[in-house]
């Protein structure tokens, strides 16, 4: 088994037109399953940006096709979408490789994907999409896991009290039951710095689940070309 960290381009995925006009944008994406695209990236939760706008650019986004539900909260909106069917082809033809998209978020220098492969040739089948459509990416990481049952404890106090009450109020939900900003008074700390704190004890999980291994692979693909 593989995980990787990928960053491609806003073209290889979606929503490029959207952040070509709302530069400010962040995008998490929830509900993501492996092998459906009805039910992979439908729901996504936006922040940093005027709503009215995004509401108004997501409309006329064509990689969506409609805007099912919406949901505000404070500092952020909830968003279930309807992708057109050239996004819901690209999706398949990324699925057919057999990649678990783990986690998705995106700015508008991409997106970011976390994925699990089962196998290196499941791995090398969805690089070589990227790179047969000349899509611009990046291989932030590739590793093996050691024990995948076996998450580990690399969290700071302060991490694990963080993701206690998070799970507790229901922000990991579908639709989340608080927002980030209402998280972080709770917390009594800053939006900014729960979002922080929420990321590193992510990435804290993943590196004790995982034992890093190095590669020599080209992780950058940028006008055609690939390097070390």
């Amino acid at each position: 088994m593989l995980l990787a960290a990928f960053r491609i381009e806003l073209d290889a995925l979606a929503l490029a037109d959207t952040f070509a006009r709302l530069s400010d944008l962040q995008i998490e994406a929830q509900r993501i399953a492996a092998h459906s695209t009805k039910w992979t990236m439908p729901c996504i939760w936006a922040s940093n940006v005027d709503f009215d706008e995004l509401d108004t650019m997501l409309a006329d986004d064509p990689s969506v096709d409609e805007i099912v539900e919406t949901a505000e909260f404070s500092g952020e909106k909830f968003y279930q979408l309807e992708w057109s069917d050239e996004i819901e082809a690209r999706i398949n033809a990324y699925l057919d490789t057999e990649a678990s998209i783990l986690h998705a978020e995106a700015t508008a220098d991409g997106w970011r994907l976390r994925i699990r492969f089962g196998t290196r040739e499941q791995f090398d089948a969805f690089r070589a999409i990227l790179v047969g459509e000349d899509y611009e990416f990046t291989l932030l990481e590739l590793s093996q896991p050691d024990d995948p049952r076996h998450m580990g404890g690399k969290l700071t106090p302060a991490q694990r009290e963080a993701l206690r009450k998070a799970k507790e109020l229901g922000y990991y939900k579908v639709p989340r039951e608080i927002s980030t900003r209402e998280l972080a008074d709770e917390l009594g700390t800053s939006h900014q710095n729960l979002s922080e704190l929420l990321r590193r004890a992510t990435d804290n999980l993943i590196d004790a689940a995982v034992q890093t291994t190095a590669t020599t692979d080209p992780v950058r693909r940028t006008d055609g070309e690939e390097r070390s």
